[in-house]
């Protein structure tokens, strides 16, 4: 199976939050938007421990780049939804890849979006 994952869902992972593990656990095709990458990176200090332990990390997921078709995509969502750009970019990669999109972000992400999980929610 395959699936996109949010950037919190692998923040949770890399906080050893053990629901976000076994989440991951059950797709053999995991894919990111380079926007997640990114968003995990940013704010870590380069050439640092924690960056490398990261890096080692994304090397499981299929990183999908800004190509103009999920540019496009991202451009209708953010016509028909009052989001942040990098949330239709990470949306638009899951339409893109016909995978559902695994978050814990349920206010961007709702139910009438087509193939969202929300595997657990913390509290």
């Amino acid at each position: 199976m395959k699936a996109v994952f949010d950037t919190n869902i692998l923040i949770d992972y890399l906080s050893g939050i053990e629901l976000a593990k076994k989440e991951l656990e059950k797709y053999q095709i995991k894919v990111i938007s380079i926007i997640t990458w990114m968003e995990l990176l940013v704010g870590v200090e380069e050439n640092s421990h924690e960056e490398k332990v990261i890096k080692f990390f994304l090397n499981q997921f299929k990183i999908l780049n800004l190509e103009k078709e999920i540019c496009e995509i991202a451009i209708n969502i953010k016509r028909k939804k009052k989001i942040k750009l990098p949330d239709a970019i990470i949306l638009a990669t899951s339409i893109k890849e016909n995978a559902p999109l695994i978050t814990r972000n349920t206010k961007d992400f709702t139910g009438e979006d087509c193939n969202i999980k929300v595997p657990y929610m913390l509290s």
